[in-house]
């Protein structure tokens, strides 16, 4: 199986040649102190994500390799789709209002449906965020989740970065590594 792996945001994901950190978030009132932003969460879900799907023996294409690597919104679709990708996980975090928590994958067309559902709870189980459970993506939200344009793509959402609890969860290496297992079985499941 080939899979392509998106983590979201980075280096001209809208406007070429600027950083897009997606989400922030200060866990340190330490002025010096960068915040921590979703570009980098998600690049080492990412790293794990690959490396697992690597060892079983799949091939993973990444949209973007690190923070430097340019990879434009628009051209991440035709990336997996050059590749022949068989499916496309994009990876991110969300934030709100401090009080929303939980894991939620969003998919476009019912075909996908399955796969989002089997991702959602692979990261659910994993981290022990509350479900917020899979979202089929409208006609007329097209263009917002541009990566769901690949035929068999989701878009998962580990968890709200402005919760300090799901944070606490994202960024627990050893939750991470359960939860890329898991992906990993999820994605390649027939």
């Amino acid at each position: 199986m080939i899979i392509c792996i998106d983590p979201g945001h980075g280096m001209s994901n809208r406007k070429r040649g600027i950083y897009d950190p997606g989400a922030e978030v200060r866990v340190s009132n330490v002025r010096s102190v960068p915040p921590v932003t979703e570009a980098a969460i998600v690049m080492d879900w990412a790293n794990e994500l690959r490396a697992i799907l690597k060892g079983m023996g799949h091939t993973v294409i990444r949209t973007r390799k690190d923070s430097l690597d340019s990879a434009p919104l628009n051209e991440r679709v035709a990336t997996a789709k050059r590749f022949k990708c068989d499916v496309f996980i994009s990876l991110h975090c969300n934030a709100a209002d401090r009080t929303a928590h939980g894991t939620e994958t969003f998919y476009r067309g019912t075909s996908n449906k399955a796969l989002a559902q089997r991702c959602n709870d692979a990261v659910v189980s994993a981290l022990g965020t509350k479900s917020r459970g899979i979202k089929l993506e409208s006609a007329s939200q097209h263009s917002r989740l541009a990566v769901l344009n690949f035929p068999r793509a989701v878009l998962i959402e580990l968890g709200f970065m402005d919760h300090a609890g799901d944070l606490a969860l994202i960024l627990d290496q050893q939750l991470m590594l359960l939860a890329c297992q898991n992906l990993a079985t999820a994605i390649t499941t027939p």
